[in-house]
């Protein structure tokens, strides 16, 4: 982990806009301007569950990792609530009744702009990531 980021709040769409400018900021300071647009909206779909589903408080934290063979922005969005279930849904995804009638489009597009996603518990909570490649020749270590 070479940088992050950290934003707080527990207000709902009031801070939405300030975190996607914060959000922004950070990946120009970081030199990863180009990926502000995917960010932003995988952030905005991240914390709109949260805010729906989770419990405060709610955090967002951007982390540029440098452990794989090529470097990666990892968006977290973390809440007091119960883990997810990415394999359900998956599955609700591939099911011919599933479909994105209701609900899931928003992890839809996370799942479709992302290299990979998923859910990690925490003891007070969880956190729902989401990694976004990082532009070649970017080094995290630079940042």
């Amino acid at each position: 982990m070479n940088g992050s980021c950290e934003v707080r709040d527990s207000a709902a769409t009031s801070v939405l806009g300030s975190v996607r400018q914060d959000i922004r900021e950070q990946l120009d300071r970081w030199g990863t301007g180009e990926l502000a647009d995917d960010a932003a909206l995988i952030v905005s779909e991240l914390l709109g569950n949260a805010f729906r589903h989770g419990r405060p408080p709610v955090s967002v934290s951007l982390t540029l990792d440098d452990r794989r063979d090529r470097p990666c922005l990892r968006i977290g969005v973390t809440d007091s609530g119960t883990a997810l279930n990415v394999d359900l849904v998956r599955a609700k995804w591939r099911h011919p009744s599933g479909g994105l009638t209701t609900d899931g489009r928003g992890l839809w597009l996370v799942d479709a702009l992302s290299l990979a996603w998923g859910d990690q518990s925490r003891p007070t909570g969880h956190t729902v990531w989401a990694e976004l490649d990082c532009p070649a020749g970017h080094n995290p270590a630079d940042a």
